[in-house]
């Protein structure tokens, strides 16, 4: 009688085991699927919500804008900047693709 058991055990995990596995199996196949219905979900409500307002105002004081406007050229100045950093990010990223 204990082996009869013993032998109803084992063939219950196997067929736990395989049903387990078949599972994780759906899981993996279906991952992509799952994340792109979440990303369709998220963007298609992120575009019908209203946006939240601003937490933070970027308006600097008066005195703070004179020291700047002082300067001759300072939007030429910012401009040169932001494209400098912009052209060594795109540097950066072509040598790391350059690197595969």
């Amino acid at each position: 009688m204990d082996d009869i058991l013993h032998i109803a055990f084992d063939c219950f995990n196997v067929a736990r085991y395989i049903f387990s596995n078949i599972g994780s199996l759906f899981g993996y196949l279906f991952a992509p699927l799952t994340g792109l219905f979440n990303f369709a979900k998220g963007f298609f409500d992120g575009i019908a919500s209203t946006p939240p307002a601003t937490a933070v105002s970027w308006v600097f004081p008066d005195n703070i804008m004179a020291v700047f406007n002082a300067i001759p050229y300072f939007n030429v100045i910012e401009y040169a900047c932001g494209a400098g950093i912009s052209v060594l990010i795109l540097v950066f990223i072509f040598r790391r693709l350059a690197e595969f």
